[in-house]
């Protein structure tokens, strides 16, 4: 599947890449593939991310992503 990264985590954690094509059972497994080719990830996705699988967020990183054609990842955005 495709995953797109947002700034600022594509220029933080992958040298300004933007986009990849990954396979991932679920968003953990997602995750930790990205953690490993930009170490610290995980962490700040797991503070600052928000994901949307096909269009639709994610706040449950189980749930499976057969059939997922692109992740997006943004920064969270704080209310109030």
């Amino acid at each position: 599947m495709r995953v797109v990264l947002v700034e600022p985590f594509a220029r933080e954690f992958f040298a300004g890449r933007e986009s990849f094509e990954l396979d991932a059972g679920n968003l953990f497994a997602l995750v930790r593939v990205l953690d490993a080719i930009g170490p610290g990830f995980a962490d700040a996705a797991q503070e600052r991310a928000a994901i949307a699988v096909d269009g639709t967020v994610l706040a449950d990183w189980s749930a499976s992503l057969a059939g997922a054609g692109e992740v997006l990842i943004v920064p969270k955005i704080a209310g109030g």
